[in-house]
Protein backbone atom coordinates (compact mmCIF):
# COMPACT_ATOMS: atom_id res chain seq x y z
CA UNK A 1 0.00 0.00 0.00
CA UNK A 2 1.35 3.33 -1.06
CA UNK A 3 1.93 6.36 1.29
CA UNK A 4 -0.81 8.43 -0.72
CA UNK A 5 -3.73 5.50 -0.42
CA UNK A 6 -2.40 5.07 3.65
CA UNK A 7 -2.52 9.28 3.94
CA UNK A 8 -6.27 8.84 2.45
CA UNK A 9 -6.98 5.93 4.86
CA UNK A 10 -6.11 8.25 7.48
CA UNK A 11 -7.84 10.73 6.50
CA UNK A 12 -11.36 9.10 6.06
CA UNK A 13 -11.03 7.19 9.80
CA UNK A 14 -10.41 10.90 11.31
CA UNK A 15 -12.93 12.15 9.11
CA UNK A 16 -15.45 9.40 10.46
CA UNK A 17 -14.24 9.74 14.36
CA UNK A 18 -15.25 13.49 14.67
CA UNK A 19 -18.78 14.06 15.68
CA UNK A 20 -21.67 14.62 12.93
CA UNK A 21 -25.11 15.60 12.92
CA UNK A 22 -25.96 11.74 14.05
CA UNK A 23 -24.70 12.63 17.19
CA UNK A 24 -26.75 15.52 17.85
CA UNK A 25 -29.77 13.64 17.25
CA UNK A 26 -29.50 10.85 19.70
CA UNK A 27 -32.31 12.08 22.12
CA UNK A 28 -34.74 12.48 19.27
CA UNK A 29 -33.50 8.63 17.74
CA UNK A 30 -34.28 7.25 20.76
CA UNK A 31 -37.77 8.69 21.18
CA UNK A 32 -38.65 7.67 17.66
CA UNK A 33 -37.54 4.28 17.55
CA UNK A 34 -38.63 3.34 21.73
CA UNK A 35 -41.19 5.94 22.26
CA UNK A 36 -42.22 3.93 25.37
CA UNK A 37 -38.86 3.37 26.79
CA UNK A 38 -37.95 4.63 30.24
CA UNK A 39 -34.40 5.46 29.64
CA UNK A 40 -32.89 2.21 31.69
CA UNK A 41 -30.14 0.42 30.37
CA UNK A 42 -30.71 -2.96 28.23
CA UNK A 43 -28.62 -5.55 27.71
CA UNK A 44 -27.18 -6.88 24.04
CA UNK A 45 -28.96 -9.75 23.87
CA UNK A 46 -32.23 -7.57 25.03
CA UNK A 47 -31.36 -5.69 22.08
CA UNK A 48 -31.02 -8.33 19.53
CA UNK A 49 -34.60 -10.39 20.67
CA UNK A 50 -35.95 -6.79 19.66
CA UNK A 51 -34.31 -6.21 16.44
CA UNK A 52 -34.77 -9.62 15.68
CA UNK A 53 -38.71 -9.50 16.68
CA UNK A 54 -39.28 -6.78 14.40
CA UNK A 55 -41.65 -6.95 11.30
CA UNK A 56 -38.92 -7.12 8.79
CA UNK A 57 -36.55 -8.87 10.90
CA UNK A 58 -38.81 -11.74 10.66
CA UNK A 59 -39.94 -11.89 7.19
CA UNK A 60 -36.27 -11.57 6.71
CA UNK A 61 -36.48 -14.93 9.03
CA UNK A 62 -38.81 -16.47 6.89
CA UNK A 63 -37.15 -15.52 3.80
CA UNK A 64 -34.20 -17.14 4.60
CA UNK A 65 -35.96 -19.91 5.84
CA UNK A 66 -37.80 -20.85 2.55
CA UNK A 67 -34.13 -20.44 0.66
CA UNK A 68 -33.04 -22.73 2.28
CA UNK A 69 -35.32 -25.01 2.64
CA UNK A 70 -35.33 -25.07 -1.70
CA UNK A 71 -31.42 -24.52 -1.38
CA UNK A 72 -32.28 -21.83 -3.78
CA UNK A 73 -29.09 -19.68 -4.67
CA UNK A 74 -30.40 -17.18 -5.86
CA UNK A 75 -33.10 -17.10 -3.06
CA UNK A 76 -30.16 -16.86 -0.91
CA UNK A 77 -28.56 -13.82 -2.74
CA UNK A 78 -31.97 -12.33 -2.04
CA UNK A 79 -32.03 -13.12 1.69
CA UNK A 80 -28.44 -12.04 1.80
CA UNK A 81 -29.31 -8.09 0.48
CA UNK A 82 -32.70 -8.01 2.28
CA UNK A 83 -30.01 -8.87 5.57
CA UNK A 84 -27.22 -6.37 4.40
CA UNK A 85 -30.26 -3.61 3.45
CA UNK A 86 -31.56 -4.30 7.38
CA UNK A 87 -28.35 -3.79 8.50
CA UNK A 88 -27.68 -0.86 6.71
CA UNK A 89 -30.29 0.96 8.19
CA UNK A 90 -29.57 -0.39 11.71
CA UNK A 91 -25.65 0.16 12.09
CA UNK A 92 -25.97 3.89 13.06
CA UNK A 93 -27.12 2.58 16.66
CA UNK A 94 -24.26 -0.16 16.48
CA UNK A 95 -25.64 -3.42 18.13
CA UNK A 96 -23.32 -5.03 18.14
CA UNK A 97 -24.99 -8.75 18.61
CA UNK A 98 -27.47 -8.26 16.01
CA UNK A 99 -24.99 -7.52 12.88
CA UNK A 100 -23.15 -10.46 14.03
CA UNK A 101 -26.34 -12.60 14.31
CA UNK A 102 -27.00 -11.77 10.74
CA UNK A 103 -23.44 -12.20 9.57
CA UNK A 104 -23.36 -15.48 10.90
CA UNK A 105 -27.27 -16.58 8.83
CA UNK A 106 -25.62 -14.66 5.50
CA UNK A 107 -22.93 -16.96 5.44
CA UNK A 108 -24.92 -19.89 6.61
CA UNK A 109 -26.96 -19.02 3.23
CA UNK A 110 -24.50 -18.76 1.32
CA UNK A 111 -22.64 -21.80 2.22
CA UNK A 112 -25.68 -24.00 2.61
CA UNK A 113 -27.15 -22.88 -1.01
CA UNK A 114 -24.19 -23.29 -2.79
CA UNK A 115 -23.69 -25.54 -5.55
CA UNK A 116 -22.61 -29.32 -4.29
CA UNK A 117 -19.61 -30.61 -6.32
CA UNK A 118 -19.92 -34.31 -7.68
CA UNK A 119 -16.94 -35.78 -6.35
CA UNK A 120 -16.32 -36.54 -2.73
Amino acid sequence: MGPVRRGLIRAALLAASLPNAAWAQGAQVCDQQRPGWDGTPVSGLDEALQLMASPLSLIAIGATLLALRFRSQWGGVAVVVLWTGLVSMITMFEPTLFIAAVAAICVATIIYTAPRSGGG
